[in-house]
């Protein structure tokens, strides 16, 4: 795309009102070269430099887009499929409590998170292989929350676009980043573990297309975990207080 038809956009993207959050996420979503997105925060800074609040405004666009950028890498962009081991751990990645829509959905049975962006390769081949396993379908973009019944137990699946989502949920991406890649398709299931005499959330993560290359072998992993996470909550179940 030439300059002048990036300029042609931003001006059209002004008259229109989008918000700083709007802006943002246009901005990421359109132009993923880091030059591209410099032209872009040019001409906006050209476009809003003729007050104090058209600067403040660029300002905030700007922060925006660069925590988008920065904090989160799509996998498959950079060629990176991490091989973590999938084992479960008490301990946040970033200290931060259990996300209370998490805490929520384990006093039913284990949570499933399914977290992607945009434009993500990876995430596009892994999206199809977690609606199969949990018989739910929906758009890239969507939010969605439900209790899928599944070997018996009642799993609460969640789909967080983070480009399309509240903060609570986009930040809750770094809470359970276990192996600290902040990239997606990045994939966690809290259950139930026993720590020292108490019952606590015990989670684990998986990213990118999990190492394997074909999808039956990604599926049957992914379906091994949760598996494995619904034995753990039967366990443990009857023995946890919520607090």
């Amino acid at each position: 795309m030439r300059h002048h038809e990036l300029l042609e956009k931003i001006q059209k993207w002004k008259k229109e009102g989008y918000s700083v959050d709007e802006l943002a996420r246009i901005i990421v979503s359109t132009f993923k070269s880091k030059e591209t997105m410099f032209v872009v925060f040019i001409s906006l800074l050209i476009l809003f430099s003729g007050s104090l609040g058209g600067i403040l405004v660029y300002a905030d666009v700007y922060d925006e887009v660069q925590s988008r950028i920065v904090e989160v890498l799509c996998l498959s962009c950079i060629k990176l499929d991490p091989k973590t081991q999938l084992d479960f751990t008490f301990e946040t990645a970033n200290g931060q409590p259990y996300s209370n829509f998490v805490l929520a959905g384990l006093t039913r049975g284990p949570v499933f998170l399914a977290f992607r962006e945009d434009v993500c390769t990876a995430c596009d081949i892994m999206e199809p292989i977690t609606q199969e396993i949990f018989s739910v379908e929906y758009e890239k973009e969507d939010a969605v929350y439900k209790i899928v019944p599944f070997d018996n137990a009642n799993i609460t699946f969640i789909h967080i676009n983070i480009d399309h989502t509240s903060k609570e949920k986009r930040d809750s991406l770094f809470i359970y980043d276990k192996d600290h890649i902040k990239g997606v398709p990045m994939f966690t299931i809290i259950t139930l573990g026993y720590d020292r005499g108490f019952i606590k959330p015990y989670y684990t993560t998986a990213y990118g297309t999990l190492g394997l290359d074909k999808d039956e072998d990604r599926k049957e992993l992914l379906t091994n975990v949760i598996l494995d996470a619904i034995e753990l909550y039967n366990e443990n179940r009857p023995g946890y207080r919520p607090q």
